[in-house]
């Protein structure tokens, strides 16, 4: 092995400099990385083991992924994505022998940098069902999962096992960061990451019961097991004499242990865990290494897998908005309730989230005084729970008690501020409290990045040490900026905008870092890294806060367990002192429609492509990179080169493989459509490059009816061939022709549906005498007025068939919109870049519902979610927008009464269309389908990927979403509300998928009067 000095010194990196220029020496610091042949040895060693088509060299792929959700770029030499551990023993090996560094990134939501890297860069998050198996032990008190699954997905295989086996204890992981929805356990190890409710006790070092470990020499330390224990304690007896002699050193230290075990009884993720070195007697070596694991980065070993020991999941909660005249008085209040109470999460809204709450309708009517409160005025959201509500009331009591014996004040009176059981406004409540972060960066100026800098100090010194923040941020002028986060752990969140465009913005921010720094570490003895990692951001100032006795044990931990440092060196320890104010990462403009994006990822697991080419998150910054490079007053050969390698790749990598769902948006903090960015690019790309085609649409728009008579008769002739031929002869063939046309002609598969019978007369609906009939405007869609049930179907009716019958037996008169048969709502035009087709087609079927509703006077139903959401979408008439329905929303407001159900199946599966989902009528399709089944199994896939055609003609994008498919093998038959979606879903699922019309014509009758 290599001396450490000839690597480990991180000098000052610079930009990476043209290959004209590079320096000939490699050296281990960022920005000076370059490929002597060393990067080149690597890949053709790993090629005997990875295939190429999991290694990515090219510009696009390499610049996607050279950001995590920090403000730092660097661009990887090379992204592996990584199926197994064994894999990474492999890769490790070559790693060291060839000198390049690897860094492990999981879901990339990282905020300090520590998921980036300039060298080799391992994925182990979306290639597949890789990295994701669990296993639920003892009624959910344990649980044991691998590095790919989502901490949120976690609670909920958690919970599903609980209602599987009729369990009364709920369970969940203990962290629970904001972003639990989109981390993966992974990042949550190895940053050591807690949240809003778990504060220090049942964070990852505390909950984890045993990890799976590999050593950067390739071996595997699995400490729930004997064995291994037994075994690693004989093979590596001089990196556990190294620990040791460093835990003896610190426990016979009774300065520095008493140091450590303060700093660690308040959130601190700065630095290495040193806790492990006296929270354990020297006796035990092995939990030492365990928890030195957790929070460590990636920088001393690979975590392949975990076992948390879970805390519970109270069903009783209750929340309060509490009002207090200053920061003082809150944070006072903060520290009653954290030392006489056991109330469960305290979040503080400094005056700056106050302002914001003001604009909030619900909040100004569910907190008293709100829109009265002053400049000054903070506030606490409280939250109590219990595992029945006696025990919740009697904590909501300690709490409240508390306040009056301390006689804290507020800005009315402690009875102006109650505790809410009611669900809906403790929603209210705490999704204010998640949204203050995109509130800023929703707001900030376009071509800046939002910073969220993240500390803590004990909670008695909160208020003083908040005051002094808030006046930093005024001196150096970021009016934006908030202070809020968890203040009973004693723990802010600084949210703020920053651009990196000058020198003078870059100075500002350096100066602004090294004050905050002094504040926090110096001044108040905190946590300059309190959940979020310490990352490339605070590696320089871990010696400010820790001092020079534990930071040197701290860099001896990191050569005793990654002598040669490969794994993500610059990370938590950094010999640049500047490192936090390089690599700092532009946001370019590229389109008002995505402008607001911070890149934090949380999008990324919404998305059908994520397995397949690029997520929206790396979507937006290829396309801000395009711009970027478009925009350059004048190009060089070179730059010329790139901007063709960025078009050429991001054609299939970033616009044809989106599916244009929508689905990010659900998940984006700052309500982003992706999708409409694709739509905006493939629209200009036909006003610029295929006029005969934007032609051809119109004609088509206009022509319609003519258009919705031919598909059912070509359906049928497929169908014939499909009987005379075979599936085999088909698919070969539909291949060959979908490749040979550019993916124009879509693919086949056995489950294409034959074509749709006629639409039919509605039976008029019997009524008492002299009562007036209830009335429907029914919409059928192009897809189910085309495409009927599949050859492989046991159904032969269309889905309009059967949508008419539950019309008739919940007595209504059904009424067709004037020339129904020509009618579209213009979204297959629209996915495609023809917004001129599709805003005729609109304009025409608005007219005709309208006059068919009188003015929306009667509900109109579309049978086809996706197109009941372009509806709402483009319609201008707001009497017509609210009147609109989807068949599930429409059953369950309006049916329920009128039809008698009984649960005709006994376990079915269940897809809600991204549509559904992003109308809110998730929760109304299961209940609907729940009426029908004894068991109801949600597919578990946002987005199936089928985006109309778009997955025929690209079915590596329905076979990368539906991959995860987790339906259990007693399910018989499948619903859904997309007659293409369940073409696809039926294709990859082994079930019949079809419209949930079906369900519940087949499991009602017509309501018996009593």
């Amino acid at each position: 092995m290599k001396q450490k000095e000839t690597i480990v010194v991180q000098v000052a990196p610079a930009p990476v400099p043209s290959p004209s220029s590079a320096p000939e020496v490699y050296r281990n610091a960022d920005g000076e990385r370059y490929n002597d042949g060393r990067y080149t040895r690597f890949q053709e060693q790993i090629s005997s083991f990875i295939p190429k088509s999991r290694q990515f060299t090219d510009p696009v792929h390499t610049f996607a992924y050279g950001t995590d959700a920090s403000f730092y770029r660097l661009n990887p030499q090379l992204v592996v994505k990584v199926n197994n551990e064994e894999e990474i023993q492999k890769i490790l090996k070559v790693a060291v022998e060839q000198q390049t560094p690897v860094t492990f990134r999981a879901a990339g939501t990282s905020l300090s940098g520590q998921a980036i890297t300039d060298s080799v860069l391992l994925k182990i998050s979306h290639t597949g069902k890789n990295f994701r198996n669990y296993e639920v032990h003892n009624g959910g008190k344990q649980v044991t999962v691998e590095p790919g699954l989502i901490g949120g997905e976690v609670n909920r295989i958690l919970l599903a096992h609980a209602q599987k086996h009729g369990l009364d204890d709920l369970y969940k992981i203990g962290p629970d960061p904001s972003s639990i929805d989109s981390c993966m356990i992974g990042g949550i190890v190895s940053n050591n990451s807690s949240g809003m409710c778990c504060g220090v006790s049942q964070n990852s070092y505390h909950t984890v019961k045993d990890l799976r470990i590999m050593l950067v020499d390739g071996t595997v330390l699995d400490t729930g097991c004997p064995e291994s224990r037994a075994s690693f304690l004989e093979t590596h007896k001089d990196l556990v004499a190294g620990v040791l002699d460093i835990a003896r050193s610190v426990q016979e230290d009774t300065q520095l242990s008493a140091l450590i075990r303060k700093k660690f009884a308040i959130k601190c993720t700065t630095g290495y865990s040193l806790n492990a070195l006296v929270d354990f007697p020297l006796s035990d070596p092995i939990e030492m290494i365990k928890r030195l694991m957790i929070g460590s980065e990636g920088t001393l070993a690979f975590v392949s897998r975990a076992t948390y020991n879970t805390v519970p999941e109270y069903h009783f909660k209750a929340s309060s908005f509490m009002m207090f005249p200053t920061i003082e008085d809150a944070c006072r209040a903060a520290a009653v309730l954290r030392h006489e109470t056991g109330v469960d999460a305290v979040e503080m809204f400094d005056p700056a989230c106050i302002r914001e709450c003001k604009a909030n309708a619900g909040m100004l009517k569910s907190v008293k005084g709100l829109s009265e409160a002053d400049s000054e005025a903070t506030s606490l959201l409280i939250e109590c729970r219990g595992k029945d509500r006696d025990q919740m009331i009697a904590n909501v009591d300690e709490v409240l008690n508390a306040l009056k014996k301390h006689q804290v004040p507020v800005c009315t009176t402690l009875e102006d501020y109650p505790f809410s059981e009611d669900p809906e406004e403790c929603k209210l409540f705490w999704d204010v409290r998640k949204g203050l972060i995109p509130l800023v960066g929703g707001a900030r100026e376009a071509g800046t990045s939002m910073l969220i800098e993240d500390v803590a100090c004990p909670v008695e010194q909160l208020g003083p040490m908040t005051r002094d923040l808030i006046a930093m941020f005024k001196k150096y002028k970021y009016h934006d900026a908030s202070c809020f986060g968890h203040a009973l752990e004693g723990n802010l969140h600084l949210v703020f905008s920053q651009g990196f465009r000058t020198d003078e913005e870059v100075e500002r921010y350096s100066a602004m870092m090294q004050e905050l720094c002094e504040i926090v570490a110096e001044k108040y003895g905190g946590s300059l890294k309190a959940e979020h990692g310490t990352g490339r951001n605070v590696a320089p100032f871990v010696e400010m806060e820790w001092g020079s006795r534990a930071t040197d044990l701290m860099w001896k931990l990191k050569e005793l367990f990654d002598p040669e440092y490969v794994l993500n060196p610059g990370v938590i320890l950094n010999r640049d002192m500047d490192v936090h104010r390089k690599h700092l990462k532009g946001s370019p403009k590229a389109s008002p429609l995505v402008d607001r994006c911070i890149e934090c990822g949380f999008c990324e697991s919404n998305c059908p492509a994520k397995d397949l080419s690029l997520t929206p998150r790396q979507r937006i910054t290829v396309w801000r990179e395009i711009k970027r490079m478009e925009e350059l007053p004048s190009k060089t050969p070179e730059d010329e080169k790139r901007l063709g390698e960025f078009h050429s790749l991001f054609s299939y990598y970033g616009e044809a493989t989106c599916a244009a769902d929508g689905m990010c948006q659900e998940k984006c903090p700052v309500k982003i459509n992706t999708g409409e960015m694709i739509k905006s690019i493939r629209a200009d790309e036909m006003k610029d490059t295929q006029q005969s085609a934007s032609s051809m649409a119109m004609k088509l728009a206009n022509n319609m009816s003519l258009f919705n008579s031919m598909v059912p008769r070509l359906l049928n002739t497929v169908d014939v061939f499909h009987g005379l031929l075979g599936p085999a002869f088909l698919e070969w063939t539909s291949n060959k022709l979908n490749v040979a046309s550019g993916r124009a002609i879509p693919t086949w598969n056995r489950h294409l549906p034959k074509g749709a019978s006629a639409l039919k007369e509605p039976l008029k609906p019997t009524t008492a005498a002299g009562a007036e009939p209830l009335k429907v405007v029914y919409m059928p869609s192009c897809v189910t007025r085309t495409m009927g049930p599949s050859r492989l179907d046991t159904e032969t009716a269309s889905a309009h068939e059967k949508l008419l019958s539950i019309f008739h037996k919940g007595g209504y008169e059904v009424v067709y919109p004037d020339g129904v048969s020509s009618q579209c709502c213009g979204m297959m035009f629209n996915s495609k870049g023809f917004s001129e087709a599709a805003a005729v087609t609109m304009e025409k079927l608005e007219e005709a519902l309208l006059k068919a509703s009188e003015n929306g006077k009667y509900p109109v139903v579309c049978d086809t979610s996706p197109c009941l959401q372009t509806l709402k979408e483009k319609v201008k008439s707001p009497e017509l927008k609210f009147s609109m329905f989807e068949p599930v929303e429409f059953i369950s407001k309006h049916m329920l009464d009128k039809l008698d159900f009984s649960q005709k199946k006994q376990s079915v599966a269940v897809h809600v269309p991204c549509s559904s989902k992003k109308m809110g009528v998730e929760a109304q399709f299961l209940a609907v389908a729940k009426k029908c089944a004894v068991e109801v199994h949600p597919s578990g896939v946002p987005c199936c990927g089928m985006a109309g055609d778009r997955g025929m003609r690209y079915p590596e994008l329905t076979g990368s979403s539906l991959q995860h498919l987790d339906l259990p093998s007693t399910c018989t038959d499948g619903y859904s509300t997309s007659r293409t979606c369940e073409m696809s879903l039926s294709n990859h699922s082994g079930i019949n998928f079809r419209g949930l019309v079906y369900l519940v014509d087949e499991a009602t009758t017509a309501k018996q009067s009593t």
